[in-house]
């Protein structure tokens, strides 16, 4: 019979304490891993962005490859923590729709306009299945260009919000 795969066997988990995160003189992202090596610029990507969006963060370099897996930035220094919660925050830039004006379709295409947290949108969806519904309302929308937004509970919208987005829902 095989042995069962361990974890720690395909992943490698980078040490907090060691490991040491910054920027270079061009802005990037760059990690000095435990092992002495930089690398630069360096992509952070959540694993479980929506159940565990601060743990087991995963760091490639330029060409995907996996550097090694930080298992919660809490337990990183300070002044890392903060690098990169900020590159995340790019990252994964969403932001939340408080307002929906109009939704109307025209040649397979939904057509939106809403107001954000950060000002008035205009985007396209594909499709119904751009929509995905979560647990307490919670709804995430991809737009044809591929940029995300969020709305945190549907049922606190005002009620012409709720109307125009039940009928994509």
């Amino acid at each position: 019979m095989e042995q069962p795969i361990r974890i720690e066997d395909e992943v490698q988990f980078l040490d907090p304490k060691l490991l040491k995160i910054s920027r270079n003189q061009f802005g990037e992202l760059e990690a000095e891993l435990p092992d002495g090596s930089i690398h630069a610029p360096v992509e952070p990507v959540r694993t479980f962005p929506l159940t565990q969006p601060n743990q087991y963060i995963s760091l490639l370099d330029t060409h995907k490859n996996e550097l090694g897996l930080i298992e919660d930035i809490s337990q990183l220094k300070k002044a890392d923590q903060t690098i990169l919660a900020e590159e995340l925050k790019k990252c994964y830039f969403m932001p939340k729709i408080t307002k929906i004006h109009f939704i109307a379709g025209r040649f397979g295409v939904t057509e939106w306009e809403a107001d954000t947290e950060v000002g008035s949108v205009s985007f396209d969806l594909r499709s119904r299945n751009d929509i995905t519904t979560l647990a307490g309302g919670r709804i995430l929308i991809k737009d044809i260009d591929g940029n995300r937004y969020e709305i945190d509970n549907y049922h606190r919208l005002d009620p012409k919000s709720i109307t125009l987005l039940e009928t994509q829902i």
